[in-house]
């Protein structure tokens, strides 16, 4: 039952991000006004995507998802710290879930079985 919680979180957060990514780097011009608002340049829309793509494909991957964990985790990060200097308390809690759900994939990664192996020694 663990595993399929955890493959399901996996699955969710990676078509979550493969989605919002894929949507700025489609649509870049469709989020540079927000961008702007926030203060940034167009171009970091695309970084941006570019990032969450690849954040994404590397949670597919299971020799990269440390990698798309922690990628991003910074991202959700800078997007809850831009949401706050933004005075978007409404917004602000969709990077703080995501980034929660981020963290608790990087804890089972530290301790995929850690309940199965504790059962057992005991």
């Amino acid at each position: 039952m663990k595993q399929i919680i955890k493959t399901s979180l996996w699955v969710l957060l990676g078509l979550l991000f493969l989605f919002a990514g894929g949507e700025k780097l489609w649509d870049p011009v469709g989020h540079a006004e927000e961008f702007a608002h926030w203060g940034y340049p167009l171009w970091f829309v695309y970084v941006t995507g570019i990032i969450e793509v690849l954040g994404a494909v590397g949670l597919f991957i299971p020799a990269g998802r440390l990698y798309g964990v922690l990628f991003l985790s910074v991202t959700m990060i800078g997007a809850s710290i831009t949401h706050l200097r933004a005075g978007e308390m409404g917004a602000f809690p969709v990077p703080i879930v995501l980034l929660l759900g981020l963290l608790t994939l990087a804890w089972t990664m530290k301790h995929p079985k850690n309940s199965d192996t504790e059962s057992r020694s005991s």
